[in-house]
C-alpha cells in the first residue's frame, strides 16, 4: 500500500489531482487509514499513471473514466483514433504521437509501464516499498541508489523533470537524506514551477531545512510561500500554504510561533470554502489545534472554537467522501482537548467515544490497530500507560504494530510496571523495524525508557537485531 504522497509520485500526479480524482470518483484509493490517510495499491497506481498519459494525449476525464474500464481493443481502437486526430490537427506534435504509439505498443506487448528512466526508477521504488514489508530497510538502500542514479539525468539540468523531481524527493525522504533532499527542491524552486509543483517543492525544502537544524531559512522560507500564495493565488487554494503541522516547528524553534498562528489566522478567516477544498480546509483547523495545544491552556478558547469549525466542516455535505475520516479525526481530537483539559472524567469519556466509534467502523483491522495504536500512544504520552497498554495490546491483536508503536508499547509497558523481560521484547521488535538512528532518536526522546538505570541493557535490545 501507497500513501497519497507516494501514489503521486510514482505516477507523476499531484497530491491535489489524486485527491480531486477521489472526489469526482475517477480513481478512488483502495482503503483509508484511521487517521484519514489515503492508501493506493499497485493497480490503483497503475491506473493513475495510465491517467495522467491519457491526459496528455488529449482525453477528458470522462473519457478516460470510461477507457480505464475499457476492454483492451477498445483502449487499442481510441488511441488510434486520438492518435490520428493529433496528427491531423499539428504538425508540432511529434512527442504525443510517439507516446501514444509507445502506448500502443505497451498495450499489445501486456506491459505496465514506460520503459525509460524514469519508469523504471518507479520500478525500483515499487521493489523497495514491497520488499520493505518483509526485509530489514538496511539492506535495501542499493535500489534507492540505483533510482536516484536513473533520475539523475532528469533532476540535474537546467529543465528539471517535474515527475522525476518528485520521485527523488520521495527517496531522499526514505533515505533520511535532508540535505540532498533540500538541494533538490531550492534548485527546482530555482526554476520556477507552476503552483502546484512550487507548493510541493517548498514544504518538502521547509521540512528538510527543520531537519536539518536550519530554523531561521525554513521560517523565512515558510513565511514568504504563505505570502506569495495569499497575494497571487486564489483564495480557495490558500488553505494548502500551511501543509502538515511538521512546518511549525522551526516557527516554535525560532520563537515566532504566535506569527505562525497570526498567518493561520489570515488564512483561516480568507480561504473561501468550496468542495473541492474542504479536507484542506478541515486538515488546516485540525494542524493549527496542534500547534495551539501545547501552550499551557493559552490557547484554550481558540481550541474549542477550532474543533467546532471542524463539525461544522463535517456537516457542509453528509455524503461528502471523506466524511468518515473527518469523523474519526475529530473523535480523536475531542480525546486530545480533554486531555489538555486534565479533567479526568472528561478524558474517560471521549476515549470511551472514540472505542465505540473505532467499534462501528467497516474499515480493514490493520487500520483499526493503528488507530488503537495512535490512541495508545496519545495515553502514554499524557501518563495514562494503563490504557495505552490496553489499546496497544489492542493494537497488536488486530494487525502488524510499527517500529515507533513497539517503542512506544515497550515505554508503556514500563511505565505499568511490566517486567523487564517484556519491555526487552517489545524494544526488539520495534528494532526489527526501525533503521539505527530513528531508534536512537525515538529512544533518547523517551523521558522513561532514556532515565533507566539499566538504560543501556534497554537500547542494546532496541539495536540488537541488528
Amino acid at each position: 500500500m501507497y500513501q497519497i504522497s507516494e501514489a503521486a509520485a510514482l505516477s507523476g500526479l499531484t497530491i491535489r489531482a489524486l485527491r480531486h480524482y477521489d472526489a469526482i470518483g475517477l480513481l478512488q484509493p483502495v482503503t483509508r487509514s484511521d487517521a484519514g490517510y489515503r492508501f493506493y495499491g499497485n493497480d490503483d497506481v497503475e491506473a493513475l499513471q495510465r491517467i495522467r498519459r491519457y491526459q496528455g494525449y488529449g482525453f477528458s476525464l470522462h473519457e478516460i473514466g470510461e477507457l480505464l474500464t475499457a476492454k483492451a481493443a477498445d483502449r487499442l481502437k481510441a488511441l488510434r483514433n486520438q492518435r490520428d486526430a493529433v496528427r491531423q490537427r499539428a504538425s508540432d506534435t511529434a512527442q504525443v504521437v510517439q507516446a501514444i504509439n509507445q502506448e500502443i505498443t505497451m498495450e499489445n506487448n501486456g506491459e505496465k509501464e514506460p520503459t525509460n528512466r524514469l519508469g523504471r526508477a518507479q520500478g525500483l521504488y515499487r521493489e523497495y516499498h514491497d520488499r520493505s514489508k518483509s526485509e530489514p530497510v538496511p539492506s535495501l538502500s542499493p535500489l534507492l541508489v540505483d533510482a536516484l542514479d536513473l533520475l539523475r539525468p532528469l533532476t540535474e539540468t537546467k529543465s528539471m523533470d517535474p515527475d522525476a523531481v518528485k520521485l527523488a524527493a520521495l527517496i531522499h525522504h526514505c533515505r533520511n537524506d535532508n540535505a540532498n533532499l533540500a538541494d533538490l527542491c531550492q534548485r527546482f524552486l530555482d526554476q520556477e514551477p507552476n503552483p502546484d509543483d512550487r507548493a510541493f517543492a517548498v514544504i518538502d525544502l521547509v521540512n528538510a531545512l527543520t531537519f536539518l537544524g536550519r530554523y531561521e531559512d525554513a521560517v523565512a522560507i515558510h513565511r514568504a510561500h504563505i505570502e506569495h500564495v495569499m497575494d497571487s493565488r486564489p483564495a480557495t487554494e490558500w488553505a494548502d500554504t500551511m501543509d502538515i503541522s511538521s512546518t511549525s516547528f522551526s516557527w516554535s524553534a525560532t520563537d515566532r510561533r504566535d506569527e505562525w498562528l497570526r498567518l493561520f489566522r489570515s488564512v483561516n478567516v480568507g480561504v473561501a470554502p468550496t468542495d473541492e477544498n474542504r479536507a484542506s480546509r478541515y486538515e488546516l483547523c485540525h494542524t493549527a489545534i496542534m500547534v495551539m495545544g501545547g501552550d499551557d491552556g493559552k490557547y484554550a478558547d481558540d481550541i474549542v472554537e477550532l474543533t467546532g469549525q471542524m463539525a461544522e466542516i463535517i456537516a457542509e455535505d453528509p455524503a461528502w467522501s471523506e466524511r468518515r475520516w473527518a469523523e474519526q479525526r475529530f473523535e480523536q481530537q475531542k480525546v486530545g482537548n480533554a486531555l489538555r483539559s486534565d479533567d479526568p472524567e472528561a478524558v474517560t469519556e471521549t476515549v470511551d467515544a472514540y472505542r465505540s466509534f473505532l467499534e462501528q467502523c467497516d474499515w480493514p483491522v490493520e487500520f483499526i490497530a493503528t488507530a488503537y495504536s495512535n490512541l495508545g500512544a496519545m495515553m502514554h504520552w499524557d501518563c495514562r500507560d494503563e490504557v495505552a497498554v490496553e489499546c496497544f495490546v489492542r493494537a497488536q491483536q488486530d494487525g502488524e504494530l510499527d517500529g515507533y508503536g513497539y517503542a512506544w508499547f515497550a515505554s508503556a509497558s514500563l511505565g505499568n510496571g511490566a517486567p523487564r523481560e517484556r519491555v526487552t521484547e517489545l524494544l526488539a521488535e520495534s528494532g526489527r523495524r526501525l533503521e539505527s538512528a530513528d531508534a536512537m532518536r525515538i529512544f533518547n526522546e523517551d523521558s522513561l525508557l532514556s532515565a533507566q538505570p539499566d538504560r543501556e541493557d534497554l537500547l542494546n535490545a532496541l539495536l540488537e537485531p541488528r
